[in-house]
């Protein structure tokens, strides 16, 4: 280390995300057109790469992109949807009307001078309309042309009517099926109202898919570097979001067995649970029979629950086992706090009868514990931004710690149609003049 730094100095010296705009950016000679329509999908896909620097069109048509209007209690700040605020960083943001056949003209123009376009319009759609992989490769062999659907550019749903919504992702991924409180056998719905699948809560099933295609982006911007060819990218959302289904699948292949219902509680791992506590909730971790046993001392239960004969952590992790000491873990954690959890874990790991083996305690947070947790506010991730628009606006940012091309939030929003004078004088020559034409026109 440079002066006789520790690594720690070192690595905040060269990486924190304060200094970011001081430095380069590792996309900024790549030019982005996003197409996305209805789909936050293809907003996260877009975001990620103007956070690494590149110019990213947004085209949305001349009313605006529906995806700006979603938002909790329907609430607006400037006329903006919380939810595009968030993913609509680091974007200029034009308007064009690609159902008419001069604004598809224009298109056509701006993909000449792109090397990135992504779309998420049903299958087959930009083909009808002329400006599909085959027809835009003839104008740039180079671009990457980056499609994202609900069930991929093929198959027998490819062409199904059905929107791209997160929630059928979640749905049809089979991950669902299994989430939710244990089902009692003989039990049903009317029974127990609350042993139903639960959703995950944020937009997960756009956002997994987006990150898959930003990563299959910068594959093709590679290969486009050794072959100079573009390519098209097909990336399904309830595909890629059944991804996550972990070892289901081989589970079923190998044993026949089907995943279901299980709580918070976990087929493969024991103690791995969320567990309620006096002020809210913590996670339980003991992955070794050793971290268990460690938990039960912890609680002062060592000799009641005989954990000194405990010989196998196999055995623990059988459906019936958890189902018979889930219940036992509880009622011992609801003496306490989470905090006073937290303590005892630390303080176990240095004198208790296994130290420094002890069980995981971690509290479960809530948004304002987590935007007040200091480690997060000391790495930079809810670093208020100044936006010209829409004034000071906090958004999860700086993911990627980077000691030469650091991402950075340059700017939160746009409003729709905000960067049209810049954008197409910059790429056409347009002036205020064509501009009113085309408006008038219904164009932009």
């Amino acid at each position: 280390m440079e002066n006789g730094q520790n690594w720690n100095q070192w690595i905040r010296e060269n990486s924190d995300p304060k200094d970011a705009h001081t430095k380069l950016e590792a996309l900024d000679d790549i030019t982005v057109l996003d197409l996305s329509s209805k789909s936050y999908a293809g907003c996260y896909c877009s975001s990620m790469l103007a956070e690494f620097g590149a110019e990213v069109i947004r085209i949305e048509p001349p009313e605006g992109d529906f995806i700006r209007t979603c938002t909790p209690y329907g609430m607006l700040h400037k006329g903006e949807g919380l939810n595009y605020l968030t993913e609509g960083r680091n974007k200029s943001h034009i308007t064009l009307n690609l159902r008419e056949p001069e604004g598809r003209e224009i298109l056509k123009a701006l993909v000449a001078q792109a090397d990135i376009l992504i779309e998420t319009f049903l299958p087959g759609v930009m083909d009808e309309w002329g400006i599909g992989y085959e027809q835009l490769k003839e104008i740039n062999p180079r671009l990457i042309f980056a499609s994202i659907t609900a069930n991929g550019q093929f198959g027998p749903l490819s062409r199904s009517r059905m929107p791209d919504y997160d929630n059928i992702a979640q749905a049809r991924s089979g991950i669902q099926a299994a989430t939710g409180e244990v089902m009692p056998d003989g039990s049903t719905v009317d029974d127990c109202p609350w042993a139903v699948p639960t959703k995950a809560g944020p937009w997960i099933g756009w956002a997994q898919p987006a990150t898959f295609m930003a990563t299959g982006i910068l594959a093709a911007l590679h290969w486009r570097e050794v072959s100079g060819e573009g390519q098209a990218l097909d990336v399904s959302t309830h595909e890629a979001y059944a991804k996550f289904d972990d070892n289901c699948p081989v589970w079923y292949h190998g044993a026949g067995a089907v995943a279901k219902q299980f709580g918070s509680l976990d087929k493969g791992a024991w103690l791995y649970c969320f567990s309620p506590t006096k002020d809210g909730a913590v996670f339980l971790g003991g992955l070794r029979l050793e971290m268990w046993q460690a938990f039960a001392d912890m609680m002062g239960v060592w000799d009641e629950w005989g954990a000194a004969d405990w010989k196998d952590l196999t055995i623990f992790t059988e459906e019936e086992m958890q189902l018979k000491w889930s219940p036992l873990v509880f009622a011992e954690t609801q003496k306490y706090t989470n905090q006073e959890l937290v303590n005892m874990s630390i303080e176990y790991g240095k004198s208790g009868r296994l130290a420094p083996i002890a069980p995981v305690v971690a509290p479960v947070c809530t948004p304002l514990e987590t935007m007040e947790d200091q480690n997060w506010l000391d790495r930079g991730l809810f670093t208020p931004v100044q936006d010209p628009v829409y004034g000071e606006v906090v958004v999860a940012q700086a993911q990627h710690k980077m000691t030469e091309t650091p991402i950075r939030t340059k700017w939160v929003c746009r409003p729709v149609g905000y960067d049209n004078a810049h954008i197409y004088l910059k790429y056409f020559g347009y002036g205020p003049s064509r501009l009113d034409e085309l408006k008038k026109a219904n164009l932009v």
